[in-house]
């Protein structure tokens, strides 16, 4: 009952404020054309924007379930108006002004798109503040500073094996982030509304999963400041995506769990690669045991295959065997590059089958018993690589071993 007498209370106030700020404008602009309730719900989408990506779960400022639908459902419900927009809009047609009932369509629609877009932007520059003292790791390697994104309990003691192999160096630093985004989804402010039983049920599976991962990591922090190496982590609610870029600036490469049955998880594997604009490290599920004995390398001539053969140039000079996998014909140019001076590599070269690439790498590094794949990731986006597919897509999804990827864009 409390959440609807809040929105109550925020849609009267918002009503207020829109009679107010309306009959403002008529007397500013005149009867003629509807400017009132254009500004009020450009007024309205900047606020929703703004509030709800400022107040998410994974926010700066993230508030309660209860704060967030008193803004966002009541004030900003009772405030904006679709339906004078559409009897302004009627009523301009029905005066024999489709001109202007086509402008008021037009301006209403692309500002209000702006006006959110502007909110959620001024939001997230506003949420990262925080976390600009942490620098930009745009040098150093691989030892010096990781960033480890922890989702599930049960995997969280294969990652953190993982990340202590890269740790070579004493002065290191890991940071872990506790992910609860798989636990707590974050609910429209609607859904929060009606289905507070569910909402109760998904806090108590909450608390049990922050006190799990609270006693392991605890334990972790321990072991690793023993050893030397710098160890802290942090909790973060939500899908983690944002963070993960956020905090991320201050790392060297990125640790991320590969779980390619799962939708939500490989779009935030996208963000990270795409938005962190960090060397990646993808481990596959349930993965455990050492890697870096036997490295394959997906050659292609372009500078972020360098770059990524660079960032894993600690785990190379250590490796038994350097595998350099090529697809397609020897005239594309297998290596003869500074990155690979001092190593003992291996020359594979296959010619392409079909379109899937990502496929036939795996599948060579698999054969050639390799237990690291090193190569850049190339996106199109997510929509063009969900519909037709892409190297990098494939790893999202397949990859059986560790890939350790840098990014560019197209």
């Amino acid at each position: 009952m409390l959440t609807y007498a809040l929105i109550g209370l925020g849609g009267a106030l918002g009503s207020v404020a829109r009679a107010w700020l309306g009959n403002a404008m008529v007397a500013l602009t005149g009867p003629s054309f509807p400017w009132g309730t254009i500004l009020i719900n450009i007024v309205g989408s900047f606020v929703i924007g703004f509030f709800g990506t400022l107040t998410a779960t994974d926010g700066r400022f993230a508030v309660p379930f209860d704060v967030r639908a008193f803004v966002m459902v009541g004030i900003c419900g009772g405030f904006t108006t679709f339906s004078s927009f559409s009897l302004q809009t009627l009523e301009l047609l029905r005066d024999g002004r489709p001109g202007q009932a086509l402008a008021n369509i037009a301006l209403s629609v692309a500002l209000c798109l702006a006006s959110v877009a502007a909110g959620y932007s001024l939001a997230s520059m506003t949420r990262t503040s925080r976390l600009a003292v942490i620098g930009d790791a745009t040098s150093g390697s691989i030892s010096d500073s990781t960033l480890v994104a922890l989702h599930r309990p049960g995997a969280v003691p294969g990652m953190l094996a993982v990340a202590r192999q890269l740790m070579a160096r004493e002065d290191g630093r890991i940071t872990a982030l506790a992910i609860d985004g798989p636990i707590l989804a974050e609910l429209q402010p609607t859904e929060e509304v009606l289905t507070r039983e569910r909402t109760a049920e998904i806090a108590a599976r909450r608390t049990e999963w922050v006190e799990g991962m609270r006693s392991t990591l605890d334990r972790w922090v321990g072991q690793e400041r023993s050893i030397g190496h710098s160890a802290h982590w942090i909790e973060v609610r939500g899908d983690g995506a944002s963070a993960i870029a956020e905090h991320g600036r201050g790392a060297y490469l990125l640790l991320l769990e590969q779980n390619g049955g799962d939708a939500a998880a490989r779009a935030r594997l996208r963000a990270a690669l795409i938005r962190a604009r960090r060397p990646v490290l993808l481990v596959p599920s349930g993965h455990a045991g050492e890697f870096g004995r036997i490295i394959a390398v997906a050659w292609r001539d372009d500078p972020h295959v360098r770059q990524a053969i660079r960032t894993a140039t600690p785990l190379l000079s250590k490796a038994k065997r350097v595998l350099v996998l090529h697809v397609g014909s020897e005239a594309d140019g297998l290596p003869s590059d500074p990155v690979f001076d001092g190593l003992p590599i291996e020359r594979i070269t296959a010619a392409a089958v079909g379109d899937d690439t990502g496929s036939q790498l795996l599948s060579m590094a698999r054969e050639a018993g390799a237990d690291l794949l090193v190569m850049g990731s190339y996106s199109h986006g997510s929509l063009r690589e969900e519909l037709f597919g892409g190297v990098t897509e494939t790893m999202l999804r397949h990859a059986d071993l560790p890939v350790l990827m840098q990014h560019r864009s197209a």
